[in-house]
């Protein structure tokens, strides 16, 4: 779940991801809800700013009381069509992008090429800003619960809210991320089956129970390591996941359970019927042999390597989340288009691949 930094110029410069942790490892626009999108009346989220970058794109601060933190707002990016209009009956379908461990809302801006991939499209993307360790989950607290709730926050109250506002279609929606995004892309697609019409995983962290077999990277690692970058106690996310990771008894599980259930791996039933898109690399650093201009990127990159490379141990890990998750799916008999090949925990690939999947993405909104 480590954030790599900008290439870009057009979104804030380098900011530092999870990998900081893991070192060695390395205004307001109003119109008439659309039927059936209406925000419930208690919908405690408010727009209090907005800002517009150009034409097409806005950046918006809602403030709501699941946000951790003294003034509760997050910042949401939109990517607006041609044509757009608060003002307006007809609703657009919606493609979300997530951001990884340590990214924001300008991630997607700041790291590819999605205002040219989607300028033809007639669809709004919504790129929201969550925390550098939110996994966008509701967080345990120790078992006292509270803020912060990511997934209530962003399914329950910025989706309505988007949809009153800006004319967001919450029944047409895709949704896509990288690393901590991939986890939270399928892990919304499982918790909520139906509401997303497809859903695609970058170097996806799908199994935040992975044990290495070499002594490598495991996934509580990056929940650790999460901890601190966002300088607060890791445990508070879901707990301890108990053994094999914080103990020798087998029969101490401690909160593991809170950590299967926001495992895309172990809700992986919940997934059938939903297009899914898996993509992960198996740590070696060769260069994704495409970039931004070419040709819609081979089939021939997914070569399946079996063996892990040893240049990116978080992007290793990774491999073999994924490699789980994709075991799971067959055994399941649930389909998903699935791309493994060499490569590193980086923009450049997560680019490719977001390019790759557009189709199936765009397909399963109708646009």
């Amino acid at each position: 779940m480590v954030h790599e930094a900008s290439r870009r110029g057009n979104g804030g410069g380098t900011r530092t991801g999870w990998a900081l942790a893991v070192l060695a490892l390395l205004l307001t626009a109003v119109g008439a809800p659309p039927a059936g999108a209406e925000a419930p009346a208690e919908n405690p989220a408010q727009v209090v700013r907005e800002v517009r970058i150009d034409d097409r794109t806005r950046d918006v601060a809602v403030r709501s009381p699941e946000i951790d933190g003294p003034a509760r707002t997050k910042w949401v990016r939109l990517l607006l069509p041609r044509g757009w209009s608060p003002d307006t009956t007809r609703t657009w379908p919606t493609l979300w992008l997530l951001h990884g461990g340590g990214g924001d809302h300008r991630d997607w801006t700041a790291n590819t090429h999605i205002e040219e991939l989607v300028a033809g499209r007639d669809a709004i993307v919504v790129m929201p800003e969550t925390s550098g360790c939110s996994a966008y989950s509701d967080w345990w607290n120790h078992g006292r619960g509270g803020a912060p709730k990511w997934e209530t926050y962003l399914l329950d109250e910025l989706r309505p809210l988007l949809a009153r506002k800006y004319r967001a279609d919450a029944r047409r929606a895709a949704v896509a991320g990288l690393s901590m995004g991939g986890l939270g892309a399928l892990k919304f697609a499982a918790d909520r089956p139906g509401e997303f019409r497809a859903a695609a995983s970058y170097s996806g962290a799908v199994n935040l129970l992975y044990k290495s077999r070499d002594g490598g990277f495991d996934g509580p690692d990056a929940v650790k390591a999460g901890g601190l970058v966002c300088l607060t106690d890791w445990k508070r996310v879901w707990g301890e996941p108990g053994y094999p990771f914080d103990t020798q008894d087998p029969g101490d599980v401690r909160q593991r359970a809170i950590w299967q259930r926001n495992s895309p791996l172990y809700q992986a039933a919940r997934l059938a019927g939903t297009p899914l898109y898996l993509s992960y690399g198996d740590g070696t650093r060769t260069g994704p042999g495409w970039k931004w201009g070419d040709p819609p990127p081979p089939a021939s990159r997914c070569t399946d390597p079996a063996a892990h490379g040893t240049d990116d141990g978080v992007e290793r890990a990774i491999h073999g989340m994924n490699q789980e998750l994709r075991g799971r799916l067959a055994e399941l008999r649930i389909p998903a288009t699935v791309c493994a090949s060499t490569g590193t925990h980086t923009w450049p690939y997560w680019e490719r691949e977001l390019v790759a999947s557009f189709p199936m993405l765009m397909g399963a909104l109708g646009v």
